[in-house]
């Protein structure tokens, strides 16, 4: 058997290891400036939303004064008259108000001879409210075209609202009217 020289051997075999780790660090370099890059891209994409974001705070924040400005001269008053599927008769009529400083009122349920009571106490809610209120712009709405309303209470609540409006054309208008 020969007998190997392994002293003269040894810088071939370095060589080829050292073109393998550079290699590799070549990788890792290409690798993290490709990261790099598209770090900074992701870091310009979401700095450009924040900045929309921003501007359409400021835009949300404008709306928002100006509706609360608004709310302090229109009212919205809506009736809703509906009645219970298992007991056509009794129908109760609800009251929403979009000014939180006035109570809801308790306005009896229409039922027979109750019918003309809880009419009279819509109607003396709504003149003592407009009246109370000279300065507001109050917009008056029935759940019309609704299936929970019957026709003669539609009928008798829009009625209502009309004559109210012409008692009071300065500042009530209906929904949808002109």
């Amino acid at each position: 058997m020969k007998n190997r020289n392994r002293k003269g051997n040894i810088l071939i075999d370095l060589t080829s290891l050292l073109d393998v780790v550079f290699i590799v660090l070549l990788i890792i370099i290409c690798k993290l400036a490709t990261d790099r890059i598209a770090l900074e891209a992701e870091e310009d994409s979401l700095s450009s939303q924040a900045a929309e974001l921003e501007s359409a705070e400021s835009l949300y924040k404008d709306q928002i004064d100006s509706i609360e400005n608004i709310s302090d001269y229109i009212v919205l008053i809506s009736v809703h008259a509906g009645f219970d599927p298992n007991d056509i008769m009794t129908r109760n009529i609800d009251v929403l108000n979009s000014d939180k400083s006035s109570p809801a009122p308790s306005i009896a349920a229409l039922k027979g001879p109750n019918e003309s009571e809880g009419l009279t106490g819509l109607r003396t809610y709504l003149e003592d409210y407009i009246s109370s209120n000279p300065d507001k712009t109050i917009i008056l709405s029935l759940n019309e075209n609704d299936e929970d309303i019957l026709y003669r209470d539609e009928k008798k609540i829009s009625g209502m609202f009309a004559e109210i409006c012409s008692q009071y054309p300065d500042n009530v208008r209906l929904k949808g009217v002109k």
